[in-house]
């Protein structure tokens, strides 16, 4: 179904990119390190694959879902990177109390 010819196809691809910018958001929520941003949206794409591969059973062999499918890793590591590393990089606030003239 992944084609940029119908619009069913172009609609598809969409949502896979919609979908790994939500999912950089949830590297953000949940692993809020810059250097595990790239593990996790590999794993996630990995166990996408097996999923794919079980429920179709056959390998993905078209260019077209290949390509998608790297391109939203590399959109998905990439944003989640940079807004963990955004966080990460924060100022460490050392005391909440205002300073005292002793």
């Amino acid at each position: 179904i992944l084609g940029f010819s119908t619009p069913p196809g172009r609609l598809s691809m969409m949502a896979f990119i919609l979908n790994a910018l939500t999912c950089a958001l949830a590297l953000l929520y949940f692993i809020r390190r810059g250097k595990q941003c790239l593990d996790f949206t590999v794993t996630v794409h990995f166990f996408h694959l097996l999923g794919c591969w079980v429920y179709n059973s056959r390998f993905p062999a078209t260019l077209t879902w290949w390509l998608v499918h790297v391109v939203c890793t590399a959109l998905m590591a990439a944003i989640g990177e940079y807004l963990c590393m955004r966080i990460e990089l924060r100022e460490i606030p050392l005391s909440s109390a205002p300073k005292s003239n002793v």
